[in-house]
């Protein structure tokens, strides 16, 4: 039996806890760069048009050079199709990849805030790390350990796929009653604004003024009667139904 004092131990760490440039990397291998690329370029569509490289660049915070290169990688792994000057779109393998990616992190944040009791301002950098690292099975656990949330705490569908009628706060006119549904910056500097000021998920408010240009907007939170003035970059990021409309928000 081996000594205490063996050089040759036996114990051994499994591959998948080993540093990331001590495994085996394949040709064919996504990394969880790749998958954030992916997950973002899925953001993007969602919002523009027409992703261009410099979006992606803007998106990902990294230099336009860097999107260039990584896009053709993605492009090589069949992720995307990339046309100079014409955009990116994501193939159906990307849109599969990204929509998994998506579910996994905001059950993630439904997991963290409403069984973890952390702060709702604080679950998304955590999140975006630990997404992808679960299988499929392991999500299928947390959905239902958590009641199969339809929403994450900042209101965005678990089911990405999923019709959502809501519409940005900002393309709004005066004197409608309006639900706040969902935060689409979920950076935690804009999450803690948003819940200082009382526009969370479920809040009803009514926009009583708007300037010229709609820059600025006065609302009116219903709750509590006070009102706010928000600019054009907060109410982008918020979006809203119209209270005649069915809206059942889960949690």
């Amino acid at each position: 039996m081996p000594t205490k004092d063996s050089r040759e131990s036996m114990l051994r760490v499994p591959s998948s806890c080993r540093p990331k440039q001590a495994r085996d990397r394949t040709k064919n291998e996504v990394t969880e760069s790749i998958e954030e690329y992916t997950e973002g370029i899925y953001r993007l569509q969602e919002e523009l048009d027409i992703v261009s490289t410099g979006d992606v660049a803007r998106y990902m915070s990294v230099s336009p050079a860097s999107a260039t290169t990584m896009l053709k990688r993605l492009a090589e792994l069949n992720l995307v199709e990339h046309t100079p000057y014409q955009g990116v779109r994501l193939t159906q393998r990307g849109k599969t990849i990204s929509i998994s990616l998506l579910r996994k992190h905001r059950l993630v944040e439904c997991l963290l805030v409403d069984f973890l009791e952390l702060p709702w301002d604080d679950v998304h950098d955590l999140a975006c790390k630990l997404e992808h690292y679960l299988s499929e099975d392991v999500t299928d656990r947390i959905a239902r350990a958590m009641h199969y949330p339809s929403r994450c705490p900042h209101g965005n569908l678990v089911d990405a796929t999923a019709k959502d009628l809501s519409v940005r706060l900002s393309t709004c006119d005066t004197g409608l009653g309006l639900q706040v549904v969902k935060i689409t910056d979920e950076r935690q500097q804009f999450l803690s604004y948003v819940m200082e000021i009382g526009l969370v998920p479920g809040t009803v408010v009514s926009i009583t003024n708007k300037t010229p240009f709609g820059d600025v907007m006065t609302l009116t939170l219903e709750d509590g009667g006070n009102n706010i003035a928000i600019g054009r970059d907060v109410a982008t990021s918020i979006w809203v139904q119209h209270m005649e409309q069915d809206m059942k928000l889960t949690s």
